[in-house]
């Protein structure tokens, strides 16, 4: 499994990190904002440390479980019962540091249509979420998907960092790279007869009034195959039994190769979004301020995707970056 050791991040680095972070904190910078100041930047050297240290290689496989990075920034607080309920200062420290992170990878952005437009999004429990399929859910798995994949402008890169998971609730992992479907299957998961819609998270209803646009399942790139993916909000254009075989076919070889990381606080996630998907292990939570929570930021560092996909209208969501 491709975890970065923990002596790689002894030495000066993780107080010169936690330390730098703690003075923009001081300083007034918070997740949202501090992107928008030139003095709030990492110096070039602790910059390019970050983007050695978390940066996805070829021997990654796609992903990368950096231990401790966001260790030592403080207590964050309770978990709130809902995203909405975080506090701007609360865990202010954990913000800022995972958007640094995001920035020495691309361009960090968010959604209008995703919690109130936030870069730093919060990942936990809510009462009255606990059986859909997003990430406040709890009680039901959360099934493979690629993130936002209902988007042409979809993050190329997830990051997932572990603030508390005392359950050791478990991120799932595939890898498209790992499936064991035929060429003549993979040649029919490239037509583009899959309509993914926004998920429950954005509120919106993706049939209404937009057009159907056909997506590819599968795609190749340089340095190999690919994948887009949400069976739970896909439709199709065609019920052509060839593809919805392979398709079929596709999500057991997921189940086939799968593998699970038990994130614990300070834990990053460092996540290939065209390459892997993900999901989560059901679990039950509590309500009191002890459940798991996970930051999440999105980042665009923009690689090749089907020429088609320029075509599609993203349902109204325009990336907000920053």
């Amino acid at each position: 499994m491709s975890v970065i050791e923990s002596d790689l991040l002894s030495g000066d680095f993780q107080s010169m990190f936690r330390d730098a972070v703690g003075r923009l904190v001081s300083d007034g910078a918070s997740g949202q904002t501090v992107m928008s100041k030139t003095e709030w930047q990492l110096d070039p050297g602790l910059s390019a440390a970050v983007k050695e240290i978390v940066s996805l290689r070829p021997e990654d496989r796609g992903f990368r479980v950096v231990p401790g990075l966001l260790s030592g920034l403080g207590d964050p607080g309770r978990t709130p019962p809902r995203w909405s309920e975080v506090e701007a200062t609360q865990a202010a420290a954990h913000d800022v540091a995972l958007v640094l992170v995001a920035s020495a990878l691309g361009r960090p952005f968010g959604w209008p249509g995703q919690q109130d437009g936030r870069l730093v999004h919060n990942i936990l429990p809510s009462p009255e979420s606990a059986e859909l399929q997003v990430g406040a859910s709890s009680v039901v798995s959360l099934a493979w998907h690629t993130e936002d994949a209902f988007h042409s402008e979809r993050a190329d890169v997830l990051l997932l960092a572990c603030l508390r998971n005392p359950d050791s609730v478990g991120t799932r992992l595939a890898s498209v790279r790992d499936i064991a479907l035929s060429s003549t299957e993979l040649e029919c998961l490239q037509q583009p007869l899959a309509v993914i819609d926004p998920d429950d998270s954005y509120g919106i209803d993706g049939r209404d009034g937009a057009s159907d646009v056909g997506m590819s399942t599968v795609w190749s790139r340089a340095d190999g195959l690919c994948v887009r993916y949400d069976p739970f909000y896909t439709r199709f254009l065609e019920e052509e039994p060839t593809f919805l075989d392979a398709y079929d076919k596709l999500a057991q070889s997921f189940e086939d190769c799968s593998f699970s990381v038990n994130l614990r606080p300070g834990d990053l996630l460092v996540v290939d979004n065209d390459v892997l998907v993900h999901g989560r292990v059901a679990f039950q939570p509590r309500y009191d301020g002890t459940d798991r929570w996970l930051k999440r930021v999105l980042v665009r560092a923009p690689r090749l995707r089907p020429s088609r996909e320029q075509t599609e209208h993203g349902y109204g969501q325009t990336p907000l970056l920053f």
